[in-house]
């Protein structure tokens, strides 16, 4: 990639040539000093490979149409502005917050002995922004604010569980097994939340939505531990140990969303077959409460999924092969992250336990999955994971397919 570019645009009557200027962090910086008489055809010319981060204008360089000018391109969003004049102490005007400009500075910060500096704090500002796919110029436009009154509105309360009223002798040792089972399995999140931070790095929007998530299923693990404490069984701290580094980092973000979506599925469908087998009314309470954040988030995912491949066509591609991947071998037992990628833990032995009380709760979850991934494909004839894979076909057949 070519080096980046800012511009300072001041009233001259004639372009100076680009030259190049060394920033700390950053290295080369391509300078433009294009005439104000020439900026609509600078910024109608600009090389479509370089990136303008930053542009510092003149106060005496008619600022307000030059920055509406540069934002009447899309491609200059995210494009930092300064305006350069004497007066900096004053209130912020009403344009210029408007148009998003960052800052007016004095004349200093673009003369030769500030100008290193003032590149790299802008430098900076620009690299925050091109780091997250689904920007959004206002916070409140972003998904995570959509869905956060939806997840508020719907999480359950601890003091919907009285552990005081557990019936002991409604118990058998079976149960007692699947709870553990499911109590260690729950120690997965750890890991996952460290992966999404890690994988979605510099973006804001799912981040915030993966903190929530992460916290919501803290409490599977902890409310399983309580419930086994009141019973007498102490849980071991090594069972969450085993589970503290984070699995493999995923290529593609919509093809993570998709495991997700699978596994939440998934893990909904189990925890609805072990309270359909319990007559112990306060741990069936807890597995159905369980299910239902379970579905909650497949939800989540599907929609931070879907917008993602809505944005690139190489995004839905990637969904669409994770879900044939997930769902065409099932030879032995449920795929989980749990089970993939701790051998030394027992969740793969203890998530082959849990589906034997309930052969076809796996494929009532994957019909659920398979009614997504028709959305995503905008494909009413999906059923099976064949059909995914000669969809998968189609499109790489197609002009232009990734």
């Amino acid at each position: 990639m070519p080096p980046p570019t800012i511009a300072l645009l001041a009233p001259t009557t004639a372009a100076s040539p680009a030259e190049r200027l060394t920033v700390p962090a950053f290295g080369d910086v391509t300078v433009d000093r294009p005439a104000h008489a020439d900026w609509q055809r600078y910024l109608h010319e600009f090389e479509p490979s370089a990136e303008l981060a930053a542009v510092w204008i003149g106060a005496d360089a008619e600022p307000l149409p030059a920055v509406r000018a540069l934002r009447s391109h899309p491609r200059f969003n995210r494009t930092r502005v300064y305006v350069v004049g004497p007066e900096t102490a004053g209130p912020f005007p009403g344009w210029a917050e408007a148009l998003d400009v960052e800052d007016i500075v004095r004349p200093a910060a673009v003369a030769p002995e500030g100008l290193t500096t003032s590149v790299e704090l802008a430098l900076r500002a620009h690299r925050a922004l091109m780091t997250d796919d689904l920007y959004t110029d206002y916070y409140l436009d972003m998904t995570f604010n959509k869905i956060f009154d939806w997840f508020e509105t719907t999480r359950w309360d601890w003091t919907e569980i009285d552990l005081d009223r557990v019936e002991h002798g409604m118990l058998d040792e079976r149960t007692v097994d699947f709870l553990t089972e499911a109590a260690v399995i729950e120690f997965g999140t750890l890991p996952g939340a460290h992966n999404f931070l890690r994988e979605w790095e510099g973006e804001v929007s799912f981040s915030s939505w993966a903190l929530q998530w992460g916290a919501e299923e803290s409490r599977h693990s902890l409310v399983q531990a309580r419930y086994l404490d009141r019973i007498g069984v102490k849980l071991r701290s090594k069972h969450a140990l085993y589970k503290r580094e984070p699995y493999p980092q995923g290529d593609v973000r919509s093809a993570t969303l998709m495991m997700n979506v699978i596994s939440e599925s998934r893990a909904s469908a189990l925890y609805k077959a072990l309270a359909a087998h319990i007559s112990e009314p306060v741990i069936r309470k807890i597995w159905r409460l369980l299910a239902r954040d379970e579905a909650r988030h497949c939800r989540a995912f599907s929609v931070f999924m879907r917008e993602l491949c809505d944005s690139d066509p190489a995004h839905r591609t990637a969904a669409l092969r994770m879900a044939y991947i997930w769902l065409a071998d099932r030879g032995n037992g449920v795929k989980h992250p749990a089970g993939m990628f701790y051998p030394h833990s027992t969740s793969t032995a203890g998530i082959r336990r849990i589906e034997t009380i309930q052969h076809d709760s796996v494929d009532a979850a994957d019909a659920k999955v398979m009614s997504i991934v028709r959305l995503l494909a905008d494909d009413d004839s999906l059923e099976t994971p064949h059909d995914i894979k000669a969809k998968l076909r189609a499109l790489a057949r197609r002009p232009g397919a990734r």
